[in-house]
């Protein structure tokens, strides 16, 4: 699972890192780069959907799989290519993968680790995974500056990931939540049992389930049978979690690649050359990887609604306090700071947005939830690119810090506090947000 974060991660990152070289070698413009970013985060929307609606019908491992091919292999075909219309094509069909990939693999993360240790081991999943775009950056500053094909080479890595393929399909396992849901029992109890033994091999004791832990009725009907898809998930009451959870994706995802997908471009525009511009955005990334390391401290020492609003806040004065100064040096810290700020953000939100859902809406839920930001991000695409036009890189940060603001006030207010248990997320719904009977 670290491997398909990290080649995620790094197909994530290889647009941004290119766009200086592709404006100075191949004559893009800014507006090039902001329609390709929006092609990115079309790709991305249906990517959520997509995968999210996969991960529910066919499986978490199928759909994962599926996921690692479709942003793997655009990206070795990005490698040759050089007009802005293969770039927009190619980032689309990326952008369905990676995405996709981060909707299934945490819903098939939250559904095989303990609650008392998901958040914190999601985050180190995502923390380890996260070294693979700082070496990115690094390569992107040795090559990308010195040799007009430097950039291709960044496609190249970002296709890497399948090799992962053969290795997923023989021994990744199945969700035995997903399985359940499905009354596919057996094959649930083998898998379970699989892992328990392997647990139980590497030196770990497993404590039996509570003796009033309610069993499944052999008369129940299955899960599937009751409806799973998103009219179901309002009609049972998990509307207000969902509409909120799209709120912190939404505005989590336009301000993270308001700052993360545009740096080295807007660094260039501020007159940084290529390779200071390549140079700050490696120091800035490698940095950020601080921010990894402490969510794994952060993510399930507090409920993570207040974690998110209290991180959000910080976020916004920080993006302020970018517009005070203009020196390398300041650009540098603070670049730092929100970069470190934004990934202790990431795992809370991707663990936050697959607990709040049943099993049977996991993948639904979170999947839409990913997809709203998707749209959310093609408008941010597209609203970065008009500031620039008209009133600077600035008030680009001017625009981040209030996502950020009215994100920490919808979590504060309106997040829905979890327990990390997976069964009560199962059991408890939120009865104002129910669809009466009869109802549309």
């Amino acid at each position: 699972m670290i491997g398909a974060f990290m080649f995620e991660f790094i197909d994530l990152y290889t647009f941004a890192f290119s766009a200086p070289a592709l404006i100075e070698h191949l004559g893009f413009t800014v507006r090039d780069v902001g329609t390709i970013t929006a092609a990115a985060g079309i790709g991305s929307f249906i990517g959520a959907f997509a995968g999210g609606w996969a991960a529910g019908r066919f499986g978490r491992k199928p759909a994962l799989v599926a996921c690692l091919v479709m942003f793997s292999a655009p990206s070795l075909v990005n490698a040759v290519v050089s007009t802005p219309e293969s770039f927009l094509i190619l980032r689309f069909l990326t952008g369905i993968g990676y995405q996709g990939m981060t909707v299934v693999g945490a819903v098939l993360l939250t559904e095989l680790v303990p609650g008392r240790v998901r958040g914190r081991a999601i985050a180190w999943v995502i923390t380890i995974a996260g070294i693979g775009p700082t070496l990115l950056a690094w390569l992107a500053f040795a090559l990308v500056p010195n040799f007009e094909w430097g950039w291709r080479a960044l496609y190249v890595i970002g296709g890497l990931g399948l090799l992962l393929v053969v290795p997923f399909l023989r021994h990744l396992p199945e969700s035995p939540r997903w399985l359940e849901s499905r009354a596919n029992l057996a094959r649930a109890d083998s898998i379970m049992t699989g892992i328990e033994e392997a647990v139980r091999a590497a030196g770990h004791t497993i404590t039996p389930l509570p003796a009033s832990m309610p069993a499944q009725s052999a008369t129940a009907k299955p899960a599937h049978d009751r409806g799973s898809g998103i009219r179901a998930l309002f009609r049972e009451g998990f509307g207000k979690r969902f509409v909120v959870t799209c709120a912190l994706w939404i505005f989590g995802v336009v301000a993270y690649f308001g700052f993360t997908s545009w740096l080295s471009t807007l660094l260039k525009l501020q007159g940084y050359d290529l390779g200071q511009s390549t140079l700050i955005t490696a120091v800035i990334t490698t940095v950020g990887l601080l921010g990894f390391f402490a969510s794994t401290v952060v993510t399930d020492r507090w409920q993570r609604k207040y974690s998110l609003a209290v991180v959000g806040t910080v976020l916004g004065i920080v993006a302020l306090l970018f517009t005070a100064g203009n020196s390398t040096a300041y650009v540098l810290a603070i670049g730092c700071l929100l970069q470190v700020l934004f990934q202790v953000v990431a795992p809370i939100t991707q663990t936050y947005s697959a607990e709040v859902f049943p099993t049977r809406f996991r993948s639904i839920g979170s999947g839409w939830a990913s997809a709203s930001a998707r749209i959310g991000n093609i408008l941010g695409a597209l609203a970065i690119t008009a500031i620039l036009d008209h009133w600077g890189i600035p008030a680009v940060f001017y625009f981040i810090a209030a996502l950020m603001f009215i994100l920490a006030i919808v979590m504060a207010s309106l997040g829905e506090s979890t327990s990390g248990s997976l069964e009560r997320s199962d059991e408890l719904a939120d009865p104002e947000s129910a669809v009466p009977a009869g109802g549309k």
